[in-house]
């Protein structure tokens, strides 16, 4: 145990993990959880919103991307209605069976993320030297004569260790054969988002999903003033390494790692007003949808009690 704890009655005077609840607007009811790591880095946990994290800040700075419905309590406005759903922040699960596109039977970036946990755990405790804080809870998307998929979340941090690690567990509890799609959708806004930021990665290869995309390859790695109806752009990254968003400006680095299970990296870009967003995230698809997915034999398969896992880390530093 390091030496500063002679100083201290207990740990949560410079690290905690806490558990609330909205008591307003459309998130009302909903659980959060808030982790503050003691050394610049704090996020809030949302159980109820398939365990994404929602607000984010570094050294005080929010570095989230949020969208304008603010917080919102799972199928406020129906499941088809994904967008009016969406809270936006640092990270929003997609999948389990699908990610991208509407397509039939399936909505806009699969389920998952209007789910609510079961089984919510939350601990600071010593581990190897170190003070860590832990988030956990169980998910499932299931239907009675369809698929019946479970999935264990732990998230990570941990004093003086400004990262984000997301481990989770896949299992398929029926007993049929099923497919994964699983995206991370990590999403970064103002004021690390800014004509300042720079998109920095070792050299590799870029395909643009789009003739919008297409037309902006050149400035991938860069975000203009807000443009008023400018079309999103999105960027398939074909390596295995990280990706990192530096803003010199504000002397922040924000990196995204994809772990076990991520083969993809996804960029989406978007730059019209009230939208200014970049999202870096790491995938298992290419977002063509389950049905293009399975058609083209790329989609992940998992057996009866299976269990897949994937991780990936946000980590956060000054540059």
């Amino acid at each position: 145990m390091a030496d500063f704890t002679s100083f201290l009655a207990d740990m949560d005077q410079v690290a905690y993990v806490r558990s609330a609840e909205l008591t307003e607007g459309d998130g009302r009811g909903c659980r959060i959880i808030d982790v503050f790591n003691g050394s610049g880095l704090a996020f809030t946990v949302a159980p109820d919103r398939g365990m994404n994290i929602v607000e984010c800040s570094y050294r005080g700075i929010p570095v989230a991307f949020r969208t304008p419905s603010g917080h919102v309590a799972p199928g406020k406005f129906g499941p088809e209605e994904w967008l009016r759903n969406w809270e936006g922040g640092l990270l929003t699960s997609c999948g389990l069976r699908h990610a991208g596109p509407p397509e039939e039977g399936e909505t806009l970036h699969g389920r998952i993320s209007g789910a609510s946990a079961s089984q919510v755990g939350s601990r600071g405790a010593w581990r190897d030297g170190g003070y860590e804080l832990t988030v956990s809870g169980v998910l499932r998307e299931a239907s009675m004569f369809g698929e019946n998929l479970r999935l264990a979340r732990t998230i990570r941090t941990a004093y003086r260790e400004n990262s984000i690690t997301v481990s989770d567990e896949v299992t398929n509890c029926s007993g049929a054969p099923d497919f994964l799609l699983m995206l991370y959708h990590c999403n970064f806004g103002w004021p690390l988002v800014s004509p300042s930021v720079r998109v920095e990665a070792e050299e590799h290869e870029i395909i643009p999903r789009t003739p919008e995309a297409a037309a902006g390859m050149e400035r991938w790695r860069e975000m203009p003033e807000p443009v008023v109806g400018a079309p999103e752009q999105v960027f398939f990254h074909c390596f295995p390494g990280a990706v990192s968003l530096v803003n010199r400006e504000l002397g922040i680095r924000a990196t995204v790692e994809r772990g076990e299970g991520l083969p993809y990296l996804v960029q989406w870009k978007s730059f019209d007003p009230s939208r200014y967003v970049i999202g870096l995230e790491p995938a298992n698809n290419r977002l063509e949808g389950r049905k293009t997915a399975l058609e083209k034999g790329l989609a992940r398969r998992i057996e009866p009690g299976e269990t897949l896992r994937f991780q990936m880390k946000i980590s956060f530093s000054d540059c």
